[in-house]
């Protein structure tokens, strides 16, 4: 299987998704971060390839808002943007 991997447009795009998922679920370590992207990547990739998320639309993680989805193909890489207010 193929690995996939995370990453967010811009810095201010992944610290709101921490402040989000830390107020929901508790402050993270720096190993316990990598660890939750590497679940959200797994999660992710299965949702789209099952048709449950479709590309461009916000994602969500166990209730977390993580952002606007893309996938660069080249890098096997979901890429995250926070929605807009």
């Amino acid at each position: 299987m193929e690995e996939v991997m995370i990453e967010f447009y811009k810095g201010k795009d992944e610290q709101a998704f921490l402040d989000r998922w830390q107020k929901e679920h508790g402050t993270l370590s720096e190993e316990q971060i990598d660890e939750l992207y590497a679940d959200i990547a797994d999660a992710i990739d299965e949702a789209v390839k099952k048709g449950e998320h479709e590309l461009g639309k916000t994602y969500n993680y166990q209730g977390v808002e993580v952002g606007r989805s893309d996938f660069n193909a080249f890098y096997s890489l979901y890429i995250f943007e926070a929605t807009k207010d």
